[in-house]
């Protein structure tokens, strides 16, 4: 039974995939996933991309699906996966953040229904090693990180209201230096909110959409809401909402413009879209980009300027997880040799590595 199970969302997923790439020829199928999963943190460095944490798709019965500590990573130059060396704490839903080689994952959950942790762990991509890290200052869950000039944004959330007894949106920040290993508090973010994205642009951290913790129909729960922080001054600026209705959505950065890619649409009974809709901070507009093959929620990273997809729900009620990796080349390449030479070569051929 599970394997006929197997064969018929295999054959959904080529259907949906075969019928969207007659249509749309920008975002490409490069590869699949080792391993179906999901729950997982991405994160890139020097053209490779490592998957995380996260639970086997086809391990989760019931609900019930342990967390993984198995490391995929993904060469970007030559189309191949590896192994790297497991993660020593196992978990879901945590949040990864790069500097510079290293990837620092942060939080997360033991297991599907098991309780949130602390715990930061970092990993070498260059010596393949874990080392265990200070833990974070605030249990929380649903939150979202950032990286300006070497420091490491936790931001908003949701913790456990201990009076209530029950989970609260937040919008607590607290930066961590990797240098000291220290942790310390900034500004709180305004419009506090869990599950948010977040994204950096010419050293200011913008967060965007997420929802409220309080009980009520999800659509009441939304957030649209895009607040700018800057760390130099630690003060928060309100942004306009995000114009067209989507949660749950992914982002990435590409010539400092974030684009939204993919998500729900709650005006539509929460169906997976596949808009691409891209925003420039600096002239605070918005603009179309090529939709996606498949309407979906996934997640990304941004390598050389092309930014891949890494799996992703196609159709949640159904559970049909999907475990293509799709690419799309914006045709821009950031390059700073040593801060001598201008950063923006939109250009130039692939050469390095987007962080």
């Amino acid at each position: 039974m599970f394997a006929k199970c197997r064969y018929l969302q295999w054959a959904l997923i080529l259907f949906l995939v075969g019928a969207s790439n007659s249509f749309a020829g920008d975002w490409q199928q490069v590869s699949e996933l080792p391993t179906w999963r999901r729950g997982m943190a991405a994160a890139a460095v020097k053209g490779k991309i490592y998957l995380t944490g996260g639970f086997d798709h086809h391990k989760n019965l019931g609900g019930g699906a342990p967390a993984l500590s198995a490391v995929d990573v993904y060469d970007t130059r030559t189309n191949t996966w590896q192994k790297a060396a497991s993660m020593p704490t196992a978990r879901i839903s945590a949040k990864a953040a790069v500097f510079s080689t290293d990837i620092y994952v942060f939080g997360g959950k033991e297991k599907m229904r098991g309780e949130y942790t602390k715990i930061v762990e970092m990993y070498d991509t260059r010596t393949d090693t874990w080392v265990r890290k200070r833990d974070m200052p605030t249990l929380r869950k649903g939150f979202v990180t950032a990286v300006v000039d070497g420091k490491i944004y936790i931001i908003g959330g949701s913790i456990q209201n201990k009076k209530l007894g029950k989970r609260e949106a937040t919008g607590i920040v607290e930066v961590y230096d990797p240098l000291i290993n220290k942790w310390e508090k900034r500004a709180s973010m305004p419009t506090e909110r869990e599950w948010a994205k977040a994204e950096v642009v010419d050293g200011k951290v913008y967060v965007l959409g997420g929802e409220l913790s309080f009980a009520g129909p999800l659509g009441a729960r939304l957030v649209n809401a895009i607040e700018a922080y800057n760390p130099k001054t630690n003060t928060w600026r309100k942004r306009p909402d995000i114009p067209m209705p989507k949660c749950w959505f992914e982002t990435a950065v590409v010539d400092n413009e974030i684009w939204t890619i993919g998500g729900y649409d709650p005006n539509n009974g929460f169906r997976h879209i596949d808009a691409v809709d891209v925003y420039n901070p600096t002239v605070n507009k918005w603009r179309k980009a090529q939709p996606l093959t498949t309407p979906k929620s996934t997640t990304a990273a941004v390598v050389n300027g092309t930014i891949y997809l890494l799996g992703g729900w196609l159709d949640s009620r159904n559970s049909i997880f999907s475990p293509i990796v799709e690419a799309y080349d914006t045709g821009f390449l950031a390059v700073d040799p040593k801060g001598k030479l201008p950063g923006r070569w939109g250009e130039l051929k692939k050469q390095g590595d987007k962080r």
